[in-house]
């Protein structure tokens, strides 16, 4: 492999709760069915053996497909699918944390057959705008991309992805593909068209260093106000970080602006109109607050601080409190990078006083750009769930939360109830309606330059006029 580096929502979340809470428990310690059947393994061989074995080398031909079919024979256990006679060669892009590196090494094992696969991984925002462009050209360079529902909704309302449903309905049976609960297959569609094989479900809550915590006295805060009343107090006590935010880039700023809306009880547009609801009371309110992140709580980190910073801030000590997102959380028991396994706890996000807390609900999923090879697109697809398999899956789950209904790792995570929390009580999934891409994008340009100074008010005020002129120009609203 070449990788390269560089309302409707609670009912559904309700079910995902219970798929993350299973996952949570892990394996069970009752090895007996291992050992099921074995009894026969002691019997001595009888003069038939030579017929048996016969027998056993045609079972195994017609489970390798090479029976008078002439089925293509499975590459292996690990890659179930069938071998092409062709070597495939597929470019994929995307960007990486510790599940997805996993979901690498399991298309990995498809390099055993005719697979071969080029993996380049960037910066998520410089991954993002690669591929926009990639899929627009209509003779896409990359034939398999990775991407949140967001990302994949915008694709897929622009016309850029191809619709995958046909290949569901063949394979669903086949590869167990209703284990994927509907919730997160919604979350890859758009009007009804499949656009990704959801492989990671994500969340954002609270992470904290239980120790440093009681240390200093401070409670684990449920609301905003009890944030900054923390934040403070851990300050105080000599902490060049109180409450850590990551507001480093104009993607991140709009994501915990959605969900700091949404706490407050407002959605960034009209989820039928598309009118802009962002430049209000409560959108001013939402900036404000995380402005006060940044400036009060983490003034030099929250600005400045990548993803993986933040995660190493929590690992090594510097940050003892902050929000960040759940694929993490098995990070901060990895020996290998953190001086604090055992010490990071986890709590639900922090609710903005409506009950409703400030966490979005996300996937990510593998999908195919339209313009790719027709001969590729099974081939891609059927590597897409080899990856996304029940065992596949398990090992994923050791790395972060996953879609399959009762797949799980004993060594996984310990933020499930944190994370469940925060997706049935969250703001839910990002809108699909076809103007929402623009306005996360404009959001996101605007809001980071409160970081230069912009006010608050200018900010959401630039971002409302480009947002609309945008909308109206392409006759998305009303």
């Amino acid at each position: 492999m070449n990788l390269t580096r560089t309302g409707p929502w609670r009912l559904l979340a309700a079910l995902l709760a219970l798929m993350l809470l299973a996952a949570s428990c892990g394996g069970s310690d009752d090895d007996e069915s291992t050992d099921a059947g074995s009894d026969g393994d002691s019997t001595e061989a009888s003069a038939s053996e030579p017929a048996d074995d016969a027998m056993e080398d045609e079972d195994d031909a017609m489970e390798e497909g090479g029976d008078a079919g002439g089925e293509a024979a499975l590459i292996s256990d690990e890659c179930p699918i069938p071998n092409p006679e062709e070597v495939i060669e597929i470019d994929a892009m995307g960007w990486e944390f510790p599940i997805v590196t996993q979901y690498a090494e399991e298309l990995e094992d498809c390099e055993e057959g005719n697979y071969t696969f080029n993996l380049q991984f960037l910066d998520s925002q410089e991954a993002r705008n690669a591929m926009t462009a990639d899929a627009a050209t209509g003779s896409p360079t990359f034939e398999l991309y990775q991407g949140s529902n967001a990302f994949i909704g915008e694709l897929g309302n622009q016309g850029l992805l191809l619709p995958l449903n046909d290949l569901v309905e063949k394979y669903r049976d086949e590869y167990d593909l209703d284990a994927i609960d509907q919730a997160f297959w919604d979350m890859a569609s758009v009007d009804g068209n499949i656009y990704a094989v959801p492989m990671v479900s994500n969340t954002m809550h609270l992470f904290y260093n239980e120790p440093a915590l009681a240390e200093i006295g401070v409670e684990v805060p449920t609301t905003f106000e009890e944030a900054f009343a923390a934040c403070e107090a851990i300050r105080d006590a000599g902490n060049d970080i109180g409450f850590l935010y990551m507001l480093s880039a104009g993607w991140a700023w709009q994501i915990e602006f959605d969900s700091v809306l949404g706490s407050l009880g407002v959605s960034p547009i009209d989820p039928v109109t598309g009118e802009p609801n962002f430049n209000s009371p409560e959108g001013i309110e939402a900036a404000n607050i995380l402005k006060d992140m940044h400036d009060n709580c983490a003034p030099t980190a929250a600005g400045s601080y990548s993803t993986d910073d933040v995660q190493a801030a929590f690992q090594t000590g510097e940050a003892i409190l902050g929000h960040t997102w759940a694929s993490r959380a098995g990070a901060m028991d990895d020996p290998e990078a953190s001086t604090v396994v055992g010490d990071i706890q986890f709590a639900p996000a922090l609710d903005g006083g409506t009950g409703v807390l400030a966490a979005p609900a996300y996937i990510d999923g593998w999908g195919i750009p339209v313009g790719t090879d027709e001969e590729l697109i099974e081939p891609i697809f059927l590597a897409m769930l080899a990856a996304t398999d029940a065992e596949s899956q398990e090992a994923a789950a050791e790395f972060g939360l996953i879609t399959r209904t009762g797949v799980t790792n004993p060594d996984g995570p310990r933020d499930a109830e944190a994370a469940a929390t925060s997706l049935v009580d969250g703001r839910g999934a990002d809108l699909t309606h076809p103007a929402a891409g623009i306005a996360r994008a404009k959001l996101g340009e605007a809001l980071v330059t409160i970081l230069d100074g912009t006010s608050v008010e200018d900010a959401l005020a630039a971002a409302e006029e480009a947002y609309l002129t945008e909308a109206e120009e392409q006759g998305l609203l009303g």
